[in-house]
């Protein structure tokens, strides 16, 4: 599903000038450059922020057509000093401090958000499943105490390990009316395009793309705008965390995350389709466990993979793809390995703030 081949980032190129007037205007048939998919790196699926991962992504109960990813992204380009996928949840980077209870506070602490049903078959506890905005989320758990047998219930005192397994499909859509209304001011309460009212003449007047769709609802990097759009998502996780019990001195997480998503919908330069495969991988990360402080891991490596592909009907598609090893060596400055199609950069990360630094 993921790919072996990455290159270096390129620049994302931003159509700016074009009027909403315009949005049904005649293609012009320019090829399309890979920087049209740069966006594809500022976020993740839409219901990514369900599950257990090192990606920041929103749940299916925080779904707006902004996070929507259909060639633009749902911001105008990515930011050469950022991790992609929205960034690194802040357990991975020790901005996250330990308080009472520790089995429910701190980096990767407590279990599922459901009291759930025990299966004394399986030794799992099942949220019963919830469907948000078209999406279906579907969540266990399983529950062991330091000597290893299993827990119906999570318990913040007793409770060592946890393994989480989540689930998120379904599909969205959209079309080009249902995303702004004459006051600039989309479905989901956002503002046109550059945060404006009315888009970006300001009048009030037209009926504009949100976010991440290039001014005029237009493809980032290309000419044609986006008249409808239809996403299709299939995405899951799984981790374990040990060291939840009172009194333990570390905390160690090991896990994966996975999920395609599949856009199609129609523009002025005709129908195209949209790809993205996500996936990433935490191996022993070590979160050492002290007292109302935040610790950041001091071991460990996590790996993050994003792969994208614009396609129009009867043209070959447009590929970009990028990897990311962050690895924890016990300092306060994790090593952070970038490679995009084949050209490797080495960066380093301050913990638990501060921007990418690369060479």
């Amino acid at each position: 599903m993921i790919g072996k081949r990455y290159g270096l980032l390129a620049s994302a190129t931003i159509l700016t000038g074009a009027a909403c007037a315009d949005l049904t205007s005649a293609p012009q048939g320019n090829p399309v450059s890979a920087a049209a998919l740069s966006a594809a790196f500022s976020s993740v699926p839409v219901g990514y922020g369900d599950l257990a991962s090192s990606y920041v992504g929103t749940g299916a109960a925080g779904f707006s057509d902004r996070a929507l990813w259909v060639g633009g992204g749902r911001a105008a380009g990515f930011e050469r000093n950022a991790l992609m996928g929205g960034g690194i949840q802040g357990a991975f980077t020790g901005d996250v401090g330990f308080g009472r209870g520790f089995g429910h506070q701190g980096p990767f602490g407590g279990g599922l958000p459901c009291a759930g049903t025990f299966d004394a078959a399986t030794g799992r506890v099942s949220c019963s499943p919830e469907t948000r905005n078209g999406l279906t989320v579907t969540r266990s758990a399983a529950y062991t105490d330091a000597q290893g047998q299993v827990q119906e219930a999570f318990d913040s005192l007793t409770t060592n390990t946890v393994n989480l397994q989540t689930a998120v499909s379904g599909t969205v859509t959209y079309t080009r009316g249902a995303d702004g209304t004459t006051d600039g001011v989309d479905s989901a309460g956002g503002r046109g395009p550059g945060g404006r009212h009315g888009g970006p003449g300001g009048s009030g007047r037209e009926n504009c793309w949100g976010d991440g769709r290039g001014l005029a609802g237009r493809l980032l990097g290309d000419t044609s705008t986006i008249l409808t759009a239809s996403s299709t998502v299939s995405s899951q996780s799984d981790r374990t965390v040990s060291g939840l019990a009172q009194g333990s001195t570390e905390r160690t997480v090991n896990g994966t995350s996975a999920g395609d998503e599949s856009t199609t919908g129609t523009t002025s330069r005709g129908n195209f389709t949209a790809t993205r495969a996500v996936a990433d991988t935490t191996r022993d990360v070590v979160v050492p466990v002290q007292a109302n402080t935040r610790t950041y891991p001091t071991a460990g490596t996590v790996i993050r993979v994003i792969e994208a592909s614009l396609t129009y009907e009867g043209e070959s598609p447009v590929t970009l793809s990028r990897r990311e090893v962050v690895t924890y060596d016990g300092s306060a400055t994790a090593q952070v390995t970038i490679t995009e199609n084949g050209v490797t950069q080495n960066c380093t990360r301050p913990l638990p703030h501060g921007p990418l630094s690369c060479e």
